[in-house]
Order: structure tokens, then sequence, then C-alpha cells
């Protein structure tokens, strides 16, 4: 594996605030975001964000988290997956196989970026899946973001928003007695063709945890049911877990809950007890 150096940002105190770099094979460049810890580093976390849509409505979100870690000595790292982002590819190149060798990838470059810190995988909605295997393969502690328990469910209601979107003269002001006609390629825009969505149905988060052997930490939703594995569980007030549920970006902050709970992950990361 190849790193190539993007870009740094600006520096505040005499530190990186990110640090931008394409990692992986030169036929499977993958965009990273490396943020460096402040202070003295005592851990190091790679974060698996969702996808579709909702990649790119939390990028801010998972952005901020980063930041609020660093401030708490836990480096972390982002990327995009093969075919979505800033990553090479066409976005018919993805599949769940792909994004679970875009994570190993991913995890080797945190380890090059942040050597010898213990590392903690996130996983963000479906990013769950990629960082559970992750995390079982290198017994790795995990901390999934709303997690999706069942594909099934999620798949039913991707279609039955995509169905809502295609309805909505809103959407489409001049639409007829009919609604935009459905693409089986594609679902709310994003390139999800039949053998993917059989892939994203058999999807199963507490089949996968149920050979994990490290602590399995959870954001998620107030209103949502607890995972049985989750060693430790933190509420997210509903108004502050519906990030997902529109297909449109809306400001995304901080608020007073959502920073309890970062900072409950943060306690939580190897090298707390030095911090």
């Amino acid at each position: 594996m190849t790193a190539v150096p993007a870009s740094t940002s600006p520096a505040r105190g005499g530190e990186a605030l990110h640090e931008f770099a394409f990692a992986g094979a030169p036929q499977r460049r993958l965009s990273t975001v490396f943020r460096p810890a402040q202070g003295v580093p005592r851990a190091a976390l790679l974060l698996c964000p969702p996808f579709f849509h909702e990649h790119f409505l939390s990028y801010r979100l998972l952005s901020l988290v980063a930041a609020r870690l660093a401030e708490r000595g836990i480096a972390s790292l982002r990327f995009d997956y093969f075919g979505s982002g800033d990553s090479w590819g066409e976005e018919s190149a993805f599949t769940l196989a792909g994004a679970v060798a875009d994570a190993e990838v991913a995890l080797a470059e945190l380890a090059r970026r942040a050597p010898a810190l213990p590392c903690s995988v996130l996983g963000a909605r479906a990013g769950g899946w990629i960082a559970a295997r992750l995390a079982r393969c290198h017994r790795l502690p995990l901390w999934l973001w709303q997690p999706l328990p069942r594909g099934q469910v999620w798949l039913d209601e991707l279609i039955a928003m995509d169905r809502r979107e295609r309805a909505s003269r809103q959407r489409y002001p001049f639409l007829g007695a009919q609604p935009w006609p459905s693409d089986p390629e594609r679902l709310l825009a994003a390139y999800c063709p039949p053998a993917l969505r059989a892939e994203l149905a058999a999807q199963d988060l507490e089949a996968l945890l149920e050979s994990a052997v490290e602590p399995v930490h959870v954001v998620d939703d107030e209103r949502a049911a607890p995972l049985a594995r989750a060693t430790t569980w933190h509420a997210l007030p509903a108004a502050a877990a519906a990030w997902h549920e529109r297909i449109d970006l809306r400001a995304t902050f901080i608020t007073p809950p959502v920073a309890a709970c970062i900072e409950a992950l943060a306690r939580l990361a190897p090298g707390a007890e030095a911090a």
C-alpha cells in the first residue's frame, strides 16, 4: 500500500488541523483525512462512513466528532469507500466486500500515521457493518454510531423514502398525476442495483457481533432498542439523531447532548486512564 500526500489544512497553535491524502493501490486510490491528536496522543480511531446519501449527510458530523476527539488526545482517520466521495472509481464499483477491503487499507494507513497507538474503529449507520467485521478480524474495540441492526429494514426504509421523493411536488414541481418513474438500478439517486440490494438485505449486525470479544460502545437514537451485545449505550435526542431522515443537506453542529456522547466515547478509548 502506498499513500500519496494531497494537502494539509492550515495550522492552529502550531498543529495541523487535518491532513488529506490518497491511500491504497494505484488502481484503487482512497481519499483519506487524518486528524492528529492535540497534545499527547493516547489512542487512534478509524471512522467508517455510512453508504449512499447518508455518506454525504454525515460528512460534517463525523468531521466534528473527529475534531472533538482530537482535543482529547485521540487521532483519527476518515476515508471514502472506492467509488464514493473523493475516492477513485465509478459508483458502480461499490460493493460490501470492496468496502471491507477499503477499511483494511484505511486501518493500515491509520497505523502508519499514528504508530504504536491503540486503535478502535467506529462505524456510522451502515458503516457499522464494515466496522464490525474489521473489529472482529483485528480484535479492536468497536464504536457504533446509530447502527443498523437489520439490513432488510434499512433497505425497506430507503425504498419507501425513494417512493416519497419521486412523488414529491416540491422535488418535481411539474409532476403529473403519476410519480417520477423508479429506476431499478438506483435508490435516492445512488447506484444500488438488485445484486447490491440483496447484499444489503442480508446484513445482520447482531450476528456480526456474536463473536465480538472486545467492547462494543453504541451511540444511538433514544427511541431505538439497545443492541443486545452493547457494552455501553449512549442516547441521542431524537432531534440530533434525525440527520439521515431526509436527503437534503442541513446545517450540522454539536449540541450539548451530542457532545456528551462524544465525551463518553473519549473516556472509553484506550489510554483514558493516563490522560
